[in-house]
């Protein structure tokens, strides 16, 4: 558990770690260089226009994707939190060699 990244460990934060995460914390381990497609950055449900897609593609009328993010991230408990999770793999990919296509990030 990376709490110096997330500031709040995971009993206190009442989320749980997505299956992304680790598997990206495996891929860190393992590979040179990771290669990340489809991945929305943390800012993106933020930026006007932004494409609205479902958060299941195979669930007919369930909620958008970034309705769903936000709803995880505002939780009092369970869930994830993407959002967060998406901000500090960002902070990750500036030290590490992690590079994200369609959408393409912009690393600040």
């Amino acid at each position: 558990m990376k709490k110096v990244s997330l500031c709040v460990c995971r009993l206190q934060s009442g989320s749980y770690l997505s299956t992304g995460w680790f598997t990206l914390i495996l891929a860190m381990d393992m590979c040179k260089e990771i290669h990340i497609y489809g991945m929305i950055n943390d800012t993106y449900c933020k930026t006007e226009g932004y494409r609205k897609v479902p958060y299941h593609y195979y669930e007919a009328g369930s909620r958008g994707e970034c309705a769903e993010y936000q709803l995880h991230e505002r939780a009092p408990s369970g869930g994830h939190r993407f959002i967060t999770e998406k901000s500090v793999i960002g902070k990750w990919a500036k030290t590490h060699s992690i590079k994200f296509f369609n959408p393409p990030w912009t690393l600040s």
